[in-house]
C-alpha cells in the first residue's frame, strides 16, 4: 500500500542507508560516501556531514553507515574493516577493534548493509557477516571444497562496550549442500536481524533455505527453518559452480530486515542457450550491446516476503520500477525508482507491506 514518499534536493545520486525508529529521521548517503545526510521523513535536511577522509573526525575509506544511539556508525574498507563511532555532532569517539586481517573480497558501498543493530539482554550488540574475517588461506584453490562450510566463521556477534567479537558459521549443518558435502562455491550468505525482536535471519545465495536464530546474549539458538518459494526461481536448474556463470543460477540477493517480515531479492536466470550463442562469439561477448540488452531481459530481480513461521508472499514486480533501499521497523519499503533523466533531488516512494 503506498504511503507517501521523501524527496530530498541534491544533485548528487542518493542511497538510503538507515532510518532511526525513535525519531523517523532518516539517514542518507552519496555513493563516494564523501557526504552524509540527515534528513525528516519529508526529506527536508536536518544536518550534514563529510564522513571521508584523514581528519580526526573522519573515516579514510567507508563502507557502511547506520544511526548508533544519539550519534552515527561507520564501517570502513581496511585490512581490518573496523567499525566507527560518532556522537551527534560526527565528533568520533572510538574506533571497534579489528574483524578481519586482511582483504580477500572487496565490498561493494551501497550494496545493503552487511550489519544490524540490536539489543540483548538490554546490552547493544552489531550482528553482521565479514568475509574476510576467515583465514586467508581458506581462499585458497586448495580449499575449495565442501570442507570449507565446516571451517568458515564469516558470522560475528560485536560488543560495542565490551570490545567482544564472536565468530560464528553461517553454514548451518542442515543447509542441504553442507550437509550432502557438495560444494557449491561460497554462496556468500547473507545476515540480517528483526528490528523489533532478536531473531537473526541467514541466507545463503544458494539453495532455496532461510535459517532462522534467536539472539541470546552472545549465541544463536535455532528458531526455524523455512523453504522459499517463488514461481520464477528454479533452484534445482542445472548449474555447474566451477564453469558456469553465475546469471546462469536464480542466486539470492540482498536481505532486507523489517519489523515483522524480511524481504528476499534474487535474480532470474539468462536462459542458456542464449547465453551459450553470445558465448560462441568470443570472450569478449560482455561487451556486446546485444547481450547487454538481453542481459537486461531476462536477469531481472525478484522478491519473496516472509515471517518466521514460513508464511511467504512471491513478488514479481514492485509497485514501481526501482530498486529498495530499506525495509524499516514497520514493514515499510523505502523504493527509489529508476530513471535515466538527471534530477535535482532524490525521491523515495514508502509502501507498507503485509502478508495478511
Amino acid at each position: 500500500m503506498f504511503l507517501d514518499s521523501v524527496v530530498v534536493t541534491s544533485l548528487s545520486e542518493l542511497y538510503l542507508s538507515d532510518k532511526d525508529p525513535e525519531t523517523d529521521r532518516l539517514l542518507l548517503n552519496d555513493w563516494e560516501m564523501n557526504e552524509l545526510w540527515v534528513t525528516d521523513l519529508k526529506g527536508n535536511t536536518i544536518s550534514k556531514y563529510s564522513p571521508r577522509g584523514e581528519g580526526p573526525h573522519q573515516v579514510p575509506s567507508p563502507l557502511e553507515m547506520a544511526f548508533w544511539k544519539d550519534g552515527f556508525l561507520i564501517k570502513e574498507i581496511s585490512p581490518g574493516q573496523h567499525f566507527h563511532f560518532f556522537n551527534g555532532s560526527f565528533e568520533k569517539s572510538a574506533k571497534g577493534p579489528a574483524l578481519a586481517d586482511g582483504i580477500s573480497v572487496i565490498g561493494m558501498p551501497n550494496s545493503g548493509n552487511s550489519f544490524s543493530l540490536v539489543e540483548s539482554k538490554g546490552e547493544p550488540l552489531i550482528v553482521g557477516y565479514e568475509y574476510n574475517s576467515i583465514d586467508a588461506r581458506l581462499w585458497t584453490k586448495e580449499e575449495q571444497h565442501a570442507g570449507f562450510y565446516e571451517k568458515a566463521e564469516m558470522g560475528y556477534l560485536y560488543d560495542p562496550n565490551s570490545g567482544k567479537v564472536v565468530n560464528f558459521s553461517l553454514y548451518p549443518e542442515t543447509w542441504t549442500p553442507r550437509r550432502e558435502g557438495k560444494w557449491v562455491g561460497i554462496a556468500y550468505p547473507r545476515v540480517q536481524v528483526s528490528k523489533i525482536d532478536p531473531v537473526v535471519a541467514v541466507l545463503p545465495n544458494f539453495g532455496n533455505q532461510l535459517f532462522y536464530y534467536t539472539l541470546n546474549g552472545d549465541t544463536l539458538q535455532p528458531l526455524a527453518e523455512i523453504e522459499l518459494v517463488h514461481p520464477e526461481r528454479n533452484d534445482k536448474i542445472v548449474f555447474d559452480v566451477e564453469k558456469d556463470d553465475w546469471s546462469l543460477y536464480p542466486s539470492f540477493g540482498r536481505l532486507h530486515g523489517g519489523g515483522e517480515y524480511f524481504l528476499i531479492e534474487f535474480n532470474t536466470t539468462f536462459p542458456r542457450d542464449i547465453y551459450d550463442s553470445f558465448r560462441a562469439k568470443g570472450e569478449n561477448f560482455h561487451m556486446d550491446p546485444d547481450y547487454q540488452e538481453a542481459r537486461r531481459k531476462y536477469v531481472q530481480t525478484k522478491y519473496i516476503l516472509t515471517d518466521t513461521r514460513g508464511n511467504q508472499a512471491a513478488i514479481s514486480e514492485l509497485p514501481v520500477s526501482g530498486t529498495v533501499h530499506l525495509m524499516d521497523a514497520d514493514d515499510i519499503l523505502y523504493i527509489k525508482p529508476t530513471t535515466e533523466t538527471e534530477l535535482d533531488y532524490n525521491v523515495f516512494y514508502r509502501y507498507q507491506v503485509s502478508l495478511e
